[in-house]
């Protein structure tokens, strides 16, 4: 299942001066933080956190310094095995904001969270030794829509996250990625879903049936060309490779819920 709040989908019907944009939450709301207020050295269990064996848990808290983090856990002892690290933790912080997808022989987990109000990251660990290892995260969308990832190479490609860069032609303002179920102990099926903003290119024929473009009616936009408002929603089946890889093995779009209607 998806994680509860992390998940929106923008939809924006566009009139001739001014932008409107309906949020659409497809499992609840994107928006405020989610907030906990801990005491140093208290720990919670997250979405999720448990281990099919038992044996560890994923859990959010403290520790006696006040510093915030997401840890894995020793269950049965209630021990600190050591922080996630590459987990982001800058936004939320109540237990119920972060979602751990363990597979089911217990040696690998992933996390969800949000590094911003708009975006939701996944980041995948291997559980050996007691320590946990970073697996690379697949993402869809190059496997998908090849000549959409093409196109936004020939426009400059993305502006890092938190730059404000002026002069771009291709941004993306929102992106989810999370495992949503766990097929055996090796692969398992990712939702991604992403919007973008397009100048000067019409990006329609690049998303193909993986997508949905909106042309925005602005006197100015159409004088550079055009500026264009896209959404990629795909789920695609992964699986882990030797050395802590993974890779896209298949996809196929969403079928947008306007479509069932």
């Amino acid at each position: 299942m998806i994680s509860a709040f992390f998940v929106v989908r923008y939809l924006c019907r566009i009139e001739v001066v001014a932008i409107g944009c309906l949020a659409i939450a497809l499992a609840g709301k994107l928006g405020a933080t989610s907030e906990y207020d801990y005491k140093r050295g208290e720990f919670l269990v997250v979405k999720g956190g448990k281990s099919p064996d038992k044996k560890f848990a994923i859990v959010s808290g403290e520790n006696n310094k006040g510093n915030f983090g997401v840890y894995l856990m020793d269950a049965p002892t209630r021990k600190m095995i050591g922080q996630l690290e590459e987990v982001a933790t800058d936004l939320d912080t109540a237990p119920d904001a972060y979602y751990a997808h363990w597979s089911p022989d217990s040696k690998h987990v992933a996390i969800s969270s949000r590094s911003d109000r708009h975006m939701l990251q996944n980041v995948i660990y291997r559980i050996e030794n007691r320590r946990a290892y970073l697996v690379e995260t697949p993402e869809l969308r190059c496997h998908a829509v090849p000549d959409f990832c093409q196109l936004m190479k020939e426009l400059g490609g993305l502006p890092k996250p938190d730059s404000e860069a002026e002069g771009w032609k291709v941004r993306m303002t929102t992106w989810t990625s999370e495992i949503i179920k766990w097929i055996s102990p090796t692969r398992f099926v990712v939702r991604e879903e992403s919007q973008f903003q397009v100048k000067t290119r019409d990006p329609t024929a690049s998303l193909g049936k993986y997508g949905e473009v909106e042309k925005e009616k602005d006197d100015d936009a159409a004088a550079t060309g055009g500026s264009y408002f896209a959404w990629f929603d795909a789920e695609g089946e992964c699986e882990l490779l030797p050395g802590d890889k993974s890779q896209v093995v298949s996809t196929h779009p969403v079928k947008k819920e306007h479509e069932n209607e």
